[in-house]
């Protein structure tokens, strides 16, 4: 018998950290706790290598916690504040999209992403929702448009970077950081050059 007290481990706990933040933002209406789950589902694949402590639990835990913060918590966050019958439709494509690429990514062993992160789909959809709120742009066909598009990219063959370079990592911390303070141009931006920088690499 499995108890979980015998195999969980350090990285394991802070990828528990990822869900909590991610029922946070679906329990609080709050954009931001799916920013900081971003953080920590980074975080935990570094402390697993760190700590020599990867593992098929870890892995499988990571999928689950990612489903919920990256896939439930943003498809509920558009329909809250953007509430239509084409946002309802949109959020659902979101999430099976979100299902399927997670799905993917856990049979899959090759060195770049293979279609949009469900992170970076959840920050694309979220920072950009956030700021049509910020204006008072209320458009639920436009993010309606923006949430399929989101899903159908996590599902594509597009190749994104596994590990974007050191610069744009600390550009997108720093973003992160400004972003808890309301300040989400800079994270809105560097979600927009991710996702247009797998597109431009598209083999025609």
């Amino acid at each position: 018998m499995f108890k979980i007290r015998n195999i969980i481990t350090i990285s394991d706990y802070v990828t528990v950290i990822n869900i909590i933040f991610g029922m946070l933002a679906i329990l609080l209406h709050d954009f931001r706790f799916v920013y900081i789950s971003i953080v920590f589902d980074a975080l935990d694949g570094i402390v697993a290598r760190k700590t020599n402590t990867v593992s098929d639990f870890g892995a499988e835990l990571d999928s689950i916690c990612d489903v919920v913060s990256f896939g439930v918590a943003p498809a509920y966050l558009i329909y809250y504040y953007f509430d239509s019958t084409a946002v309802l439709f949109a959020s659902i494509v979101f999430l099976i999209g979100g299902a399927l690429r997670l799905a993917r990514f856990g049979i899959l062993d090759v060195k770049h992403f293979i279609g949009l992160p469900i992170p970076a789909a959840a920050l694309f959809l979220c920072v950009l929702s956030q700021v049509f709120l910020k204006y008072n742009f209320r458009s639920e066909y436009l993010v309606s448009i923006l949430a399929i598009v989101a899903g159908l990219l996590m599902i594509s063959d597009i190749n994104y970077p596994k590990y974007p370079k050191k610069p744009f990592l600390v550009l997108f911390g720093i973003s992160i950081i400004l972003s808890m303070f309301g300040i989400i141009g800079p994270l809105a931006l560097c979600a927009l050059v991710y996702v247009l920088y797998g597109i431009s690499k598209m083999k025609m």
